[in-house]
């Protein structure tokens, strides 16, 4: 059977098993922004040949992992900035193995400097929920209700790292038993469906038993479509208590 050059990979010869793995160390030890702010400033035919030479190493031991983060990156670009490496993909097929390397280690070693002269201070979401989380509950709400006008994604992840659902475990029962005389059957039902076992104790610890077999019941009864609403009826779950928090109502901290 023949084969056509187009299925034919020659992996570059500088690329050997050391070359790979070093490089697969270093991102996986860098964040993806540091990588994608070295990215920035790589001419596209630049970046097309490395991204199609990383797609080229799947086979390889390190290939894979390789060939998986090089895609995040890419995916990671502006969109413009695909487009322009896109195009220069499509016609990369045949390079001399001198500027191949040359833009092999250009670009390693640019990702390198980018990450020398970083400072990451974290997730932008995570350093603001530490910072509110400081403040009185009821400043936080009204804080994060203006922010979510602007921007709501960013108030909900925000909300989300402030208290989670798997935080009613800490929970005190009064509390407990102040969301169980006021969160419906259904929701209650839906929200422990699968829930942490720290959380689903706390709540049936405080139930009677006639609620503890209602509760069961409801849960048996769910269709695999209520399931999968699941996280919805969570983030309810932590929303009232966040609420009854900042109306001082019951005690989460």
């Amino acid at each position: 059977m023949s084969v056509s050059n187009a299925d034919v990979q020659t992996t570059p010869p500088f690329l050997d098993e050391a070359a790979l793995q070093a490089l697969t160390v270093l991102l996986d030890e860098t964040h993806p922004q540091v990588v994608l702010a070295a990215f920035q400033g790589i001419d596209d035919s630049d970046a097309a040949l490395f991204f199609v030479m990383c797609g080229q190493l799947k086979d390889e031991s390190a290939g894979s992992t390789l060939a998986s983060h090089t895609g995040k990156i890419f995916a990671m670009l502006p969109f413009n900035k695909q487009i322009s490496i896109a195009e220069k993909v499509t016609t990369t097929e045949i390079v001399d193995a001198e500027r191949a390397t040359q833009v092999w280690d250009e670009l390693v070693a640019k990702i390198k400097a980018t990450l020398q002269k970083t400072t990451f201070l974290g997730a932008g979401t995570a350093n603001l929920a530490r910072l509110l989380s400081h403040m009185d509950i009821a400043d936080q709400n009204q804080l994060l209700e203006a922010l979510g006008e602007r921007r709501p994604e960013v108030a909900d992840s925000v909300s989300e790292k402030l208290f989670t659902f798997e935080d009613l475990r800490n929970l005190g029962d009064e509390a407990i038993k102040t969301i169980l005389q006021v969160l419906d059957k259904p929701t209650l039902a839906l929200a422990l469906h699968n829930a942490p076992s720290a959380v689903h104790d706390r709540f049936f610890e405080n139930m009677s038993a006639s609620q503890a077999e209602a509760i069961e019941s409801e849960i048996a009864q769910l269709t695999f479509e209520q399931t999968q609403i699941a996280d919805t009826a969570r983030q309810s779950v932590v929303s009232l208590v966040r609420n009854f928090a900042a109306k001082g109502l019951l005690q989460i901290g």
